[in-house]
């Protein structure tokens, strides 16, 4: 099940919905990015920090559109979180999601769906394999952890050079 063009969902074995958490307005998480609640204002979520832990009050967000056509923002907008909603955050061991990086796109209408992704720039997907843990970056993105168990969120199950989607489970 996909969220959006860059990420979704393979299994939601173990999965945890922890209930619905305001973004900040202004804000724009990218659908699947890296999220905790936010310590300072009470319901309401925030980017994780680089390497943050994992537990509880940590997880993705996900976030699910209305129509395009009911909702007042470009289609390039239906890969974020837009700012000021309710939206899950979502954990669980076991469970797998997949996510990609994908450049800008230039529909048949004309309409332009904006380069997102939830892989930093640092991550070459041809580098990955299977066992490597991947950790927040801090910039709502997903990095390679640095040899360390801390701050691992996911396990990379695989990785697709050619089609750029990683398949990865939660370790908490």
């Amino acid at each position: 099940m996909g969220y959006s063009r860059n990420f979704g969902m393979r299994s939601f074995e173990n999965i945890v919905r922890d209930g619905r958490f305001r973004t900040a307005a202004g804000s724009a998480h990218v659908i699947g990015a890296p999220v905790v609640l936010d310590s300072n204002t009470p319901g309401f979520l925030e980017a994780a920090g680089a390497g943050a832990a994992p537990g509880p009050a940590a997880g993705v967000v996900v976030y699910e559109h209305l129509l395009p056509t009911e909702i007042k923002q470009t289609s390039s907008d239906l890969n974020t979180v837009p700012g000021g909603v309710y939206a899950q955050i979502v954990h669980g061991p076991g469970a797998k999601v997949w996510f990609k990086n994908t450049a800008s796109k230039t529909m048949y209408d004309g309409d332009v769906h904006a380069a997102a992704g939830l892989l930093a720039s640092s991550v070459v997907v041809a580098n990955l394999k299977p066992g490597d843990a991947l950790t927040p970056d801090g910039s709502g993105k997903f990095k390679v952890a640095n040899g360390t168990t801390d701050g691992e969120w996911f396990v990379v199950e695989q990785a697709n050079s050619s089609t750029g989607v990683v398949e990865a489970r939660f370790t908490f």
